[in-house]
């Protein structure tokens, strides 16, 4: 006889407790105002609650269309209509999108005012299983005249099996059409032809096998080109969706052959329409909206450095963008570059740096947030993006308008070496390129307008105030210290606050500018002195640990603790613990750094001597109660003395 496993009837039970309360609950029914992400309009439709959540659960529709708007100027409207399962989106649905304008002129019929309208509307159309497109599924644009269709701009027609596109598909647009098809799990499979409307004849043709695309027809005038795409002999291959990334994939690969693919871009407009829907209904809580194509690429697996490395090299990219632009865009610098050489000559570094440098590191980010950099060979994607080898360190440009020639070299160019073809080279490539604009920058900020001076300064002085914040957060979280620990953790902040009073009244913009970037590297190691300060006691209570051992006691019978080696924790302890905590009563933003490197490097250091022979170094220490000469036994640096 079947004996239920007690872990199946709680499995069972614990079901039944979260769907029966709301399987019992009639749906209640709203009318009114709905706004939800970018759409705002009228909705009905019906819900239930569960756990204090509205969840919908029936009927829905939900439209917007505004007449005033649309007879002074233009009318937005949207219509969605269907049905939601338990919050999932289930059943028929049909999404209406429309810009419409009009001539203002109306039509009586029956007892209604009409107005013609002209635009477009899109409309896409079918039925969900469980929020997943399932069955036919339609996505139209048509461009409207006097309120008819006056042409088909856009079509797709699928047929979906719960997500997955099935069989025969096709898309066409107004000057051309797009024939595939899918095999039963989704891969792309067999041959895709892409054609005129007007001529019907093939004009780019692409050729699947099981989901990899091998090769590329295309015909301009009876004239065929064949291309292989990917690599039929690869070690690894790996399917992905057949979504942006793979339409971004292809056209890397592509662009040394110098093509514009029809078919990339024709799917490209349909995922786009597809993701509108998708938004929609993530938006209303029901997920899985896709079209869940899918198809093989070669695969190359990064490994952490790889994957590290193009972190950075986006980093060094958006800082280095941003520099470019700045001098690029400078009215004031386009005007004074053309009566100052010098302006003229960085003006034309930058430039030789944004085309070089940066436009390929832009495509190489790019790669890397659609995920493809793994689906490329490195080598060879980075000699597709410098096809003319990577630019070297020294930057010929136009020194003048006469044309003569003069070289920009960072003075620390002899550091850089980024020949190779791999990632640490283009990291290093990217740093160089940063660096360089940093330095151009620094050396035009005599002549970038006021205006610039000051939107740099908002720009330190915002991140001045995030710095002296956090510096605040650490100083104030003392509880459990000493007063002594309290009292050098406010030293800290007194040396900040005097510094940003200072930069606060300085005049000069240029004098304020420098003063300013020397302040923010100061808040940053008090930070970091603040929690080299707080965490003293808990590394003096390691180091009493280190230094005792368990001693038997023959009279008492028992195992009592020990402490061994007591000059050198007494040291520690006595002098050297008090003078770190005084000297941040006189320090300077100069010897912030010194400070904290020397808290580390004496716990470090006291902790190594545990396991040494320190007999002479203790004989030493014995009357010693001298800071400085304890660090110096200790071979600890003494910081700097305030000046």
């Amino acid at each position: 006889m079947f004996q239920p496993c007690k872990q199946w009837l709680f499995s069972v039970f614990l079901v039944l407790a979260v769907i029966l309360p709301s399987l019992g609950q009639d749906p209640k029914t709203y009318e009114g105002p709905l706004q939800v992400g970018d759409y705002s309009g009228q909705a009905v439709y019906q819900y239930i609650i569960s756990d204090l959540d509205t969840i919908y659960n029936g009927d829905f529709l939900w439209q917007q269309s505004n007449l005033e708007t649309l007879v002074e100027n233009e009318d937005a409207s949207f219509r969605i209509s269907g049905a939601f399962d338990q919050g999932i989106a289930h059943g028929p649905w049909q999404f209406e999108f429309g810009e419409y304008q009009t001539n203002s002129q109306s039509q009586v019929v029956g007892y209604e005012y009409r107005v013609l309208v002209s635009g477009t509307q899109e409309k896409g159309e079918g039925r969900l299983s469980e929020g997943k497109p399932d069955g036919n599924w339609t996505y139209t644009i048509n461009q409207i005249k006097d309120s008819e269709i006056q042409q088909i701009l856009f079509k797709s027609d699928i047929t979906y099996d719960k997500g997955v596109p099935q069989q025969n598909f096709q898309i066409e647009n107004d000057s051309s059409v797009l024939v595939g098809r899918f095999l039963r799990d989704g891969l792309a499979h067999d041959e895709w032809s892409y054609y005129g409307t007007e001529r019907v004849e093939d004009m780019e043709d692409w050729f699947f096998d099981d989901g990899l695309l091998r090769n590329i027809r295309l015909t301009t005038d009876q004239v065929s080109k064949e291309i292989q795409v990917f690599d039929t002999n690869a070690p690894n291959y790996k399917t992905i969706p057949l979504h942006m990334g793979y339409i971004a994939l292809l056209e890397a690969v592509l662009q040394e052959q110098e093509v514009e693919s029809g078919i990339a871009g024709i799917l490209s407009q349909n995922l786009s329409y597809y993701q509108k829907i998708d938004k929609v209904l993530r938006q209303l809580g029901s997920d899985g909206f896709q079209m869940e194509a899918k198809v093989k690429v070669p695969f190359y697996p990064l490994d952490s450095l790889q994957t590290k490395t193009l972190e950075q090299i986006a980093s060094d990219y958006q800082v280095a963008a941003n520099l470019s632009r700045t001098i690029l865009r400078n009215s004031h610098l386009n005007i004074v570059k053309r009566t100052d050489p010098e302006a003229y000559f960085y003006y034309n570094v930058a430039q030789k740096i944004s085309t070089d440098f940066l436009e390929p590191l832009k495509a190489l980010v790019s790669y890397q947030e659609n995920d493809i950099v793994a689906y490329q060979e490195i080598p060879v994607m980075l000699q597709r993006l410098w096809p003319n080898g990577k630019p070297g360190t020294e930057i010929t440009v136009a020194a003048n308008e006469a044309g003569a020639l003069r070289s920009f070299r960072l003075p620390s160019s002899e550091e850089f070496g980024y020949e190779s073809n791999d990632l640490l080279s283009v990291a290093a490539l990217g740093t160089y390129a940063r660096m360089s604009l940093e330095y151009i920058k620094g050396s035009l900020a005599s002549r970038l307008t006021n205006e610039e001076q000051l939107q740099m300064l908002n720009g330190l002085e915002e991140e001045l105030i995030q710095l002296n914040n956090l510096l605040e957060r650490e100083v104030d979280s003392v509880d459990g210290l000493a007063n002594d620990y309290k009292n050098a953790l406010a030293h800290l902040q007194q040396l900040a606050d005097s510094s940003l009073t200072t930069y606060a009244d300085m005049k000069n913009p240029n004098e304020k500018l420098t003063y300013g970037k020397s302040i923010k590297i100061c808040l940053m190691e008090l930070t970091d002195l603040a929690q080299s300060l707080k965490n003293i006691p808990q590394q003096q209570e390691t180091i009493k640990k280190e230094y005792t051992n368990a001693v038997w006691n023959p009279f008492m019978a028992n195992v009592m603790a020990e402490q061994v080696k007591k000059r050198i924790t007494e040291s520690y302890e006595e002098v050297l613990i008090p003078y770190f905590l005084k000297a941040t009563s006189s320090l300077e933003c100069v010897n912030v750094k010194a400070l904290n490197e020397q808290i580390i490097q004496t716990h470090k250091t006291i902790l190594g001597l545990r396991n040494k022979d320190t007999r002479k170094l203790e004989r030493k220490l014995r009357s010693e109660k001298r800071p400085m000469e304890v660090l110096q036994l200790l071979q600890v640096t003494s910081t700097p003395k305030n000046q």
